[in-house]
């Protein structure tokens, strides 16, 4: 992720900026009244806002650097690539209507298929999760522009880096890693999940970070998949559907294939060796006379 090239204490100081700018959006919804109905049209522009205040804070708003003996307003450069963050990340995180229509307005959260009502348990573990997985993505969106724009910059190395992650070499391993996950995750696994019902939440467990699959219906999603996502899970109907029946055919030929070596080559063995063994009495009886 964009957040691991970050040095623990930053890493750190990053998602508490965010949990506690999450804390000040939900404040003020609640206080600014905003109905049910309006708060999936205002979805969008609320992360971005969320990202937007978490960007100047953590960077600094007069944040500066030197490029090409030119002064640069950090700040300013990362809001240009607002709608590029906005698609490729933000307007991706699951869940997140739900668990803002569950904390602002009680209403029930669906867990599995089935609603719970404010306080249950089962409720209050998946708000848990979904929150967690907006935290550490509004993360990365953070630190994708400033990978784009500014990777490079020593003071922002200086500053910000994980000394492992420090030579030009190492950062430019990092981008690319970064862009080939993106294409699988594009290509590959998003469509993955997406036949598969679920969403893939990116969780705080001890001292990392794991992904939890979580079931979700996505059918409106599969029917707009289209190129390669939609091949993909064509491919995978298509092993479902076979894989099964090879497995029936391996498992009848591979006890088919037992009962040869057992029934017949033993047999066979045991032949060779009573004729063995009846040459060796043979010669024996010869002997002694």
């Amino acid at each position: 992720m964009e957040t691991d090239i970050l040095r623990e204490d930053k890493k750190r100081e990053l998602l508490y900026l965010i949990l506690r700018k999450l804390e000040d959006l939900l404040n003020e919804l609640r206080y600014s009244q905003v109905q049910p109905d309006q708060l999936s049209a205002k979805r969008s522009a609320l992360l971005l806002d969320l990202w937007e205040a978490v960007t100047i804070e953590f960077f600094g708003r007069y944040f500066t650097v030197s490029l090409n003996s030119i002064t640069v307003e950090v700040v300013e450069v990362l809001q240009q690539d607002a709608e590029i963050v906005r698609s490729a990340i933000l307007d991706k995180i699951p869940g997140t209507l739900d668990w803002f229509n569950h904390l602002l307005f009680q209403t029930p959260l669906t867990v599995d298929g089935t609603p719970y009502p404010p306080g249950n348990p089962a409720a209050l573990a998946r708000v848990e999760l979904l929150m967690e997985n907006a935290i550490i993505q509004v993360a990365n969106a953070v630190m994708q522009p400033l990978l784009n724009h500014f990777a490079n910059v020593e003071v922002i190395k200086r500053d910000f880096y994980d000394r492992r992650l420090f030579s030009s070499r190492d950062i430019e391993r990092f981008r690319n890693d970064l862009s080939w996950g993106y294409r699988m995750e594009r290509l590959l696994r998003e469509p993955t999940d997406i036949f598969g019902s679920q969403y893939r939440l990116f969780t705080v467990a001890g001292r990392g970070i794991k992904q939890t699959a979580v079931y979700a219906p996505r059918n409106q999603e599969l029917e707009q998949l289209s190129g390669i996502p939609l091949m993909v899970t064509l491919v995978l109907e298509t092993r479902d559907a076979i894989a099964p029946r090879l497995r029936s055919t391996i498992s009848f030929v591979g006890n088919g294939l037992i009962f040869v070596l057992t029934e017949v080559i033993g047999r066979g063995i045991g032949l060779i060796g009573r004729g063995v063994l009846k040459g060796i009495g043979n010669v024996w009886q010869d002997t002694r006379r």
